[in-house]
């Protein structure tokens, strides 16, 4: 039976939050072969946070059935100015193709990510270059007392000068007008989150989006936003239930994700859009032996409707895609995709304290490197535009082998050298964890 818990090293987070995402209470009993692996599990929950550089939980029986456990925690820089210098295609391998510097965002964006203690994160950008953004956000992640609630807001505003309009031989085809706003995207935007047992979440969301584009998109481009509109309001309502049970969501090695996302675009309220999007992902990470580790996950998105607008086709290239076809857009109607690794762990995580540097939140550094073997498998239905673009209805594969490097504030850096089933192979960088 826990006696007691005390929490060490937490100058500004509140002691309730790292107790409730540890899942730890006074008078919990735990079976003593199961300790180990609780006290593991509670150290995950906390790391994942994003609130502590590193954290240890250690525990000092007091009798043969009543121990103390105490916590320890090192807390993170909270507060971050970030300039945004960043590229506008959709991953870092299809801007260096070209290496165009005009096609660069910059701005700076301001972030409080513990405010008053309690995990809130509040803040604001401002990009401006190649596309325009202003934002703010505001998230309460523990609003009730017991942790289970929480809420976030955000409000955004997106101009672009050039948009994509279509794809052509599994490239895309771009519209670029004289002034900034060829394309204009306002979003509000209200989430209500539930937890249960800390790694399982519920989420819903409710947000007003208006998205409109001057009339020579729609010339070129008739159902850009359906039916030849050049402006479109509509309502967006999503679930997403979540279990993350992984040992680092940033790079895990360990453990099972799932996650399952309902979205309804417009309500077809006269006539007007009506798109459901259905679309989960399941992964699991294993040791294999000693320094051996395995994965696999799966992703698959499914939209029943024929009529889509071109701006909510979304295939594989963007937030998803083959490892090996990082220089192509997929459009279409459903995608499904498998990736799999294997790493050997190279350099086994270590931290250390950089002594010159005297404030705690900076002065904990720590580094790993993996060697990555990896194989991937995906299929994009495509019903639009598959005449024009190879790739589309066709299972596509590619394999390959990487480094992996983990370091300073969750940074990851992954080169990668990968085949594709056309034959094509080049080196590729990524900053993002692989699965």
């Amino acid at each position: 039976r826990v006696a007691k818990i005390s929490v060490v090293g937490n100058f500004k987070t509140e002691e309730r939050i790292v107790l409730i995402v540890s899942d730890l209470t006074i008078n919990q009993r735990i079976p003593k072969m199961d300790l180990a692996l609780q006290l593991e599990t509670a150290k995950n929950n906390i790391q994942n946070t994003d609130l502590f550089n590193t954290v240890d939980i250690t525990h000092f029986p007091i009798n043969d059935s009543l121990t103390e456990i105490i916590i320890t925690v090192s807390e993170r820089w909270f507060f971050w100015p970030i300039p945004i210098v960043e590229n506008a295609d959709p991953n870092f391998n299809t801007w260096w193709e070209r290496k165009d510097f005009s096609r660069l965002n910059y701005g700076l964006m301001l972030m409080y990510n513990n405010l008053r203690g309690k995990a809130q994160g509040i803040g604001g950008l401002i990009q401006l270059g190649y596309s325009k953004r202003f934002a703010l956000l505001y998230n309460i992640p523990y609003a009730s007392s017991n942790g289970k609630l929480g809420v976030s807001f955000y409000g955004g505003y997106d101009q672009q000068h050039e948009i994509t309009i279509a794809t052509n031989n599994n490239k895309r085809v771009f519209y670029t007008g004289l002034n900034g706003n060829t394309k204009e995207h306002w979003q509000l935007q209200f989430t209500l989150l539930k937890r249960h047992k800390i790694v399982t979440t519920h989420s819903l969301s409710a947000a007003f989006k208006s998205v409109s584009v001057i009339p020579a998109v729609i010339a070129l481009k008739q159902d850009y936003l359906g039916d030849s509109l050049t402006k479109i309001g509509y309502l967006e309502l999503s679930y997403l239930f979540k279990k993350d049970k992984r040992n680092y969501k940033h790079y895990p090695l360990t453990g099972h994700y799932l996650d399952l996302l309902i979205k309804q675009n417009g309500l077809g309220i006269n006539n007007s859009l009506f798109l459901t999007t259905f679309k989960g992902s399941a992964s699991k990470f294993l040791k294999v032996h000693n320094r051996l580790y395995g994965a696999i996950g799966i992703k698959a998105k499914f939209t029943p409707q024929n009529k889509i607008p071109y701006f909510l086709q979304q295939g594989l290239g963007y937030d998803d895609n083959l490892r090996g076809y990082e220089y192509y857009v997929l459009d279409g109607n459903h995608f499904g995709m498998l990736k799999t690794n294997v790493k050997l762990e190279l350099i086994e995580k270590k931290t250390s304290v950089l002594k010159r540097i005297k404030n705690q939140k900076f002065n904990t550094f720590y580094y790993a490197l993996y060697l990555n073997f990896f194989a991937d498998l995906g299929y994009v239905d495509n019903q639009f535009s598959a005449q024009v673009n190879s790739y589309s209805n066709e299972w596509l594969y590619s394999s390959g082998i990487g480094l992996d490097f983990l370091t300073y504030y969750d940074s990851v850096f992954r080169l990668e050298f990968s085949i594709n089933k056309q034959k094509e192979s080049g080196f590729f960088l990524h900053f993002t964890q692989p699965i």
